[in-house]
């Protein structure tokens, strides 16, 4: 209908319009004009598939592109033979569709037309998600750059998947994607789960459209793999379109904070802030909620008898309670590592009219924002930081902190520059600690290095290697093993014997962490946070200031070095001593940062991927790690991860 190409016509010459506005070209660029300055290989048949208008780009020549606008809508005049075919064609698509495939060119994941521009004109005027065309790809020419990088992981997808308008500009996300759904990129996938993830992608990418996704800094693909990550493949393959759209508005907060580079916020101190008083009315009914007992549930992956974690988690649960008396109620469950047993806990706890749901573990983290989805209301707590999510808060300490201090004192005692540092795995804040460690050292003796080695590292024997080094003084594990109760932990000296003699240790108190917690919950002080945070994950990141952290020292001691930790520990507290201000170089004398800069951010440290300059080792590769390591890093890592060779934890129902 004539009508028809009026309207589209004049939604074209708006694009124009714009487009010239704002300095862009306003027709669809041509391919071989893109393909003059660039090069490319050769070109590839694919042959049939369902194409997303959305990735239609252009045009393969220029012929008659000056007929659209940017967006493939009509501007030529309505009395034109063009505009005549163009209204008969939409009727044509009205009474019967269209029956040709158009002919296309794929280059880098845009199609460009050579056959069939009018039917791409109406379609997108009609508001059709695909069109079925003949697709060529344009193979480009070599290069190490990004994004051709994650082209060519698209291509071995394609492969083995072939869906076109999965995109992402992350490398490695195929690669996690397959995991997902438990395949990888060199087996062709049963053609039920690439009909159903198919489906899936319309459903989601509509809704995720819908709900504002275009104004992310977000792409669709990425948004996919967050969502299938919470939720799980096996539950959301056959969903309907509506329920796909539900589960979508229920965590649409985590692709706000996910965005971009993520947006995380660190709050580094207990707020000090009160709430104003409450009317009468407000206030009887605030003393009748608080008049019940505050009920929290900590959902532990593990057992407090055999982890060592957890079992600090758990002292801190019964201070928790002994705190606050019978204002609380807290119950634990133990061992509810697998999504089924995590489920069967949280459905429980919320039947009882939980408050707050705790977990201790970042491998947690996907189960929690689940969790925090299906069972809106509780508060939602994960041990870790620096995870950009908008449901759960993340909760760490600052313990970098106390590792400064200990570093000062193995230095002090070492009496020959040199001491271990033993670290669990490489996930975020763990490399602050270790440079910590290492500054605190050097601070005392400037001669002084730190032999690292890693208790996540596989077939070595880290305890020979420092012996052989002649290294004494050790940083060993933060806590004591329930399974090995002779092992040392903490700071120790290997005497000439072979023996261990207990130093000092950092201590965590998660009893009064968790109490300040819960205070600022009932006090309304959690919901301005979050207010005034909005678009940001939000981390508690609380230190030695707060009382949740500090350093244990033995009473074997002598004077002279207790007397170094006291001092330094106020010098901390006081903010006059911080390891992260000032100059600060790399291995490799790689500067960081001059003499006159102040302290690094807080996602600087907590991020942090560099070893300072006296430490004598190595971030761990991941086919060093163990299984405990490999899962840890996968979450919340600070090295490379092959997620193809990362065997994910329990994603079924």
């Amino acid at each position: 209908m004539l009508e028809d190409y009026a309207k589209a016509r004049k939604l074209g010459l708006k694009q124009v319009e714009r487009d010239v506005s704002d300095g862009h070209y306003p027709y669809p660029p041509a391919l071989d004009d893109i393909l003059k300055n660039q090069g490319y290989q050769g070109e590839v048949p694919i042959g049939l598939a369902e194409v997303d208008l959305s990735l239609i780009a252009g045009t393969k020549t220029r012929g008659r592109q000056n007929m659209f606008s940017s967006s493939f809508y009509p501007i030529a005049e309505p009395e034109s033979e063009f505009a005549m075919k163009w209204s008969d064609l939409i009727d044509s698509q009205r009474a019967e569709g269209l029956r040709d495939p158009i002919v296309v060119y794929e280059y880098l994941q845009r199609f460009y037309v050579q056959e069939g521009n009018k039917r791409v004109s109406v379609s997108r005027y009609l508001g059709m998600p695909t069109i079925l065309a003949n697709i060529t790809r344009v193979t480009p020419m070599p290069s190490d750059e990004k994004g051709l990088r994650v082209y060519h992981e698209f291509t071995r997808f394609y492969r083995v998947c072939p869906i076109y308008g999965i995109t992402s500009s992350e490398e490695g996300f195929y690669a996690r994607l397959a995991a997902l759904l438990g395949r990888d990129l060199e087996t062709p996938w049963p053609e039920d789960v690439v009909r159903d993830l198919r489906a899936l992608f319309d459903s989601f990418s509509a809704s995720f459209r819908a709900h504002g996704g275009d104004g992310l800094d977000l792409q669709v693909g990425d948004a996919l793999e967050h969502y299938i990550t919470i939720f799980g493949f096996e539950h959301v393959r056959g969903l309907s379109p509506k329920d796909v759209d539900a589960q979508v508005e229920k965590i649409w907060g985590e692709f706000v904070v996910t965005q971009g580079t993520g947006a995380r916020a660190y709050l580094e101190d207990p707020s000090a802030e009160r709430t104003a008083p409450l009317p009468k009315l407000k206030n009887l009914a605030k003393k009748a909620v608080l008049a019940k007992p505050f009920r929290v549930a900590f959902v532990y992956d593990r057992n407090p008898l055999s982890s060592g974690w957890i079992s600090l988690h758990e002292r801190g649960r019964l201070k928790l309670e002994e705190a606050l008396g019978s204002t609380v109620a807290t119950s634990a469950y133990t061992d509810r590592s697998s999504d089924a047993a995590f489920d069967q806990a949280v459905d429980d706890a919320v039947a009882q009219g939980v408050d707050l749901v705790v977990t201790c573990a970042a491998a947690q983290m996907r189960q929690t924002l689940r969790a925090a989805a299906e069972h809106p209301g509780p508060a939602y707590l994960n041990c870790s930081v620096s995870l950009s999510h908008s449901a759960v808060r993340g909760f760490y300490g600052r313990m970098y902190e106390a590792k400064f201090l200990l570093g000062a004192l193995a230095a002090s005692l070492a009496g020959h520059h040199k001491v271990g540092y033993v670290a669990e795995s490489p996930v975020f804040s763990t490399v602050a600690e270790i440079n910590a460690f290492a500054i605190g050292a050097q601070m005392v003796d400037p001669y002084a290095t730190v032999y690292l080695k890693w208790f996540s590292a596989k077939d070595y024997d880290w305890r020979r290697e420092l012996r052989e080094e002649g290294v004494h003084i050790i940083s060993g594990r933060d806590y004591a093993n329930p399974l090995a109760p002779k092992e040392s932990w903490g700071l120790y000296r290997v005497e000439d014997d072979g023996a261990e003699t207990h130093l000092a240790e950092p201590i965590w108190m998660w009893g009064r962490y968790y109490e300040m917690l819960v205070r600022s919950i009932r006090n309304d002080t959690w919901k301005k946070e979050g207010e005034k945070i909005q678009g940001q994950s939000l981390n508690y990141w609380w230190g030695m200031s707060a009382g949740v952290l500090d350093v244990r020292l033995s009473e074997n001691l002598p004077r002279g070095q207790r007397m170094l930790v006291d001092v330094l520990r106020q010098s901390v507290l006081s903010g006059r001593v911080h390891p992260f201000t000032g100059e600060l170089r790399a291995q490799g004398g790689d500067i960081v940062q001059g003499p006159e800069a102040g302290r690094l951010t807080s996602e600087q440290i907590v991020r942090m991927r560099w070893l300072n300059e006296n430490v004598v080792g190595r971030l761990p590769e991941q086919r060093e790690l163990d299984r405990d390591g490999l899962v840890e890093v996968e979450v919340a890592g600070v090295i490379p991860v092959d997620p193809s060779t990362v065997l994910l934890k329990d994603t079924s129902r």
